[in-house]
């Protein structure tokens, strides 16, 4: 059987008829809300470079992920930090009900099951070498979701949950809350940047200072954190 066929590894819980129609549910809602929200706020407001909206919502739900927020402090952008905050909410809540849902049939799509099934072994990866992760189990995805670390994100962090035992529901609010988290993060530090960014291209040294004492401060809790997590 060739990679692309073979199925994908089932969530640790058979799923119920009426946990599936919730997950369906959410999907339908949560795409009319991402898809026709953001047609129906460009037909009303006519933004100046409205079309960027769809390029930041690919680049939300892909490899840039919640980095596309910093894009709003750019004058050209239709969205500033904190819209864009929401947008990223939205759209990892339609991936994550995509994933939920269709796992099983995404995974015999080619190109699409060998990147899937390319986040579940990153995941079991992760797991082995973080195993307090898995002693969390929910407040686990969402720190594997929050914190930078290897495939974190809605696809790896769905497979986090399904192999810790979380029925597709838990894991998929708990990828949900751990990507709001991050969204809200990164929005404050754009928003701030923003605020300080004329004062900041004035004097290039502060902007290098405070660029270098960010950077340490984040290094020093993300090491702290993966070290506890690694007990």
């Amino acid at each position: 059987m060739s990679a692309a066929s073979t199925p994908l590894p089932r969530a640790a819980h058979e799923p119920s008829a009426s946990e599936t129609r919730a997950l369906l549910w959410t999907w339908i809602l949560s795409s009319v809300l991402l898809f026709g929200g953001a047609t129906a706020w460009i037909l009303v407001e006519h933004p100046e470079n409205g079309r960027w909206i769809w390029l930041q919502m690919l680049g939300l739900a892909s490899l840039p992920g919640k980095y596309v927020i910093f894009s709003g402090v750019a004058s050209a952008s239709p969205l500033g930090p904190w819209p864009l905050c929401v947008l990223a909410i939205a759209t990892d809540l339609a991936v994550a009900a995509t994933l939920a849902i269709g796992l099983g049939p995404l995974g015999r799509v080619p190109w699409v099951g060998p990147t899937l099934r390319k986040g579940h072994d990153s995941a079991e990866e992760v797991l082995a070498q973080y195993p307090r992760l898995r002693r969390m189990a929910f407040w686990g995805v969402v720190l594997f979701v929050y914190l930078p670390l290897p495939a974190s994100g809605s696809i790896g962090g769905t497979f986090v949950g399904q192999l810790l035992g979380l029925r597709r529901g838990q894991g998929l609010w708990a990828v949900v809350l751990g990507g709001a988290l991050v969204s809200v993060t990164f929005a404050a530090l754009a928003a701030a940047l923003g605020s300080q960014a004329e004062a900041m291209l004035k004097n290039p040294w502060v902007s290098v200072a405070a660029v270098l004492v960010f950077a340490v401060v984040v290094f020093l809790a993300y090491r702290a954190t993966r070290d506890a997590l690694r007990k």
